[in-house]
């Protein structure tokens, strides 16, 4: 009598690649072992695909650990949130971002991506990168947008991520163990006054000194990326 036919484990030829799969098998893998640990062969392999797949797709591993952070901080929802009703605009948004941190399902790779983001400097450029072209471009477009917008998210992320590295990461009492509610009333004034409070009270620079900063900045970084390609 014939043996059974083994079934085959793997992706079938031809079938297409799901961008979503690598992704979430890269959440997987970042949140358990860190980004230094993690491998592109070991997402490949948990997505079932193979590593050059993986490079095609996404490039490098530092921008797929950019894009697999908006699979736990989807700034849409973020600004959805802003755009409600209920409460003040900075209530609001710590409420949203507090519910992220404290799901279960999510708390523990959150602290580990953002160990990851102060520990290791691929992961650092990628959190920044991530932050800067989606979480505050999509806050600061419900307040408005511009350069001064901008600052004014940056200014309340300030609030949002240092209480979070010392609270969910750092595990620093007696942050640590207040009850959410707490902290987001405690909070939620600090960052309502950084998205709205008049410029002039905040001691915001102008637009022309905003302009004149970025130009710099951007004049830096375009600086340190040809020093990198001649080295």
């Amino acid at each position: 009598m014939a043996s059974p036919a083994k079934t085959k484990r793997g992706r079938r030829q031809g079938e297409p690649v799901s961008r979503d799969a690598v992704l979430a098998a890269a959440k997987e893998r970042f949140a358990h072992d860190g980004y230094e640990k993690t491998t592109l062969r070991a997402i490949a392999k948990d997505a079932r695909v193979d590593p050059s797949m993986v490079l095609y797709l996404f490039g490098s591993k530092a921008d797929l650990f950019k894009e697999s952070l908006r699979l736990i901080i989807d700034p849409t929802l973020l600004a959805s949130a802003m755009a409600g009703e209920e409460g003040t605009i900075g209530e609001r948004l710590v409420k949203q971002y507090l519910t992220i941190w404290e799901a279960p399902e999510t708390a523990s790779t959150m602290a580990t991506m953002l160990q990851s983001a102060t520990s290791n400097s691929d992961a650092n450029e990628a959190f920044r990168t991530f932050m800067r072209n989606y979480v505050l471009t999509a806050v600061s477009g419900v307040i408005g947008g511009g350069e001064q917008a901008r600052l004014r998210a940056m200014l309340a992320a300030t609030s949002l991520v240092g209480t979070a590295l010392m609270r969910y990461v750092m595990k620093v009492p007696p942050l640590a163990t207040l009850p959410a509610d707490d902290l987001a009333r405690l909070l939620s004034p600090t960052v309502t006054r950084y998205l709205v409070a008049d410029a002039d009270e905040l001691g915001l620079p102008s637009l022309d000194e905003l302009e004149a900063v970025n130009a710099l900045v951007q004049h830096h970084d375009t600086d340190d990326h040809q020093d990198d390609r001649h080295q």
